[in-house]
């Protein structure tokens, strides 16, 4: 889970004007209430930060590297020694296997 401490000077102020309102017990789910708001106000940013970021990237790579080739399915052998093989595009399809 997460720390029980707040973190921004924000959310520490207003606590410290709440200790001064309320009774110790309201003041105990205020400071749960006020760590979990917290914690959200922060983690949204991130989310949104992170998730542009790797779009960014994505568009990049997209244009660096257009298109991949997809892979080569193939499949050997007959009854219980069956091999199913998935090869690069530029693999030789007739080249036999290396697998034991």
């Amino acid at each position: 889970m997460g720390s029980h401490e707040l973190k921004l000077d924000e959310f520490k102020e207003l606590y410290k004007r709440l200790q001064q309102l309320l009774p110790d017990w309201a003041l105990f789910l205020v400071h749960k209430w006020l760590v979990w708001i917290e914690n959200k106000y922060i983690d949204i940013p991130v989310k949104q930060t992170v998730d542009n970021a790797i779009k960014e990237y994505e568009k990049e790579e997209e244009e660096v590297n257009p298109s991949m080739p997809d892979p080569i399915y193939s499949e050997t052998g007959s009854g219980f020694f069956d091999e199913m093989r998935l090869s690069a595009p530029w693999v030789d399809r007739e080249h036999p296997s290396n697998s034991p």
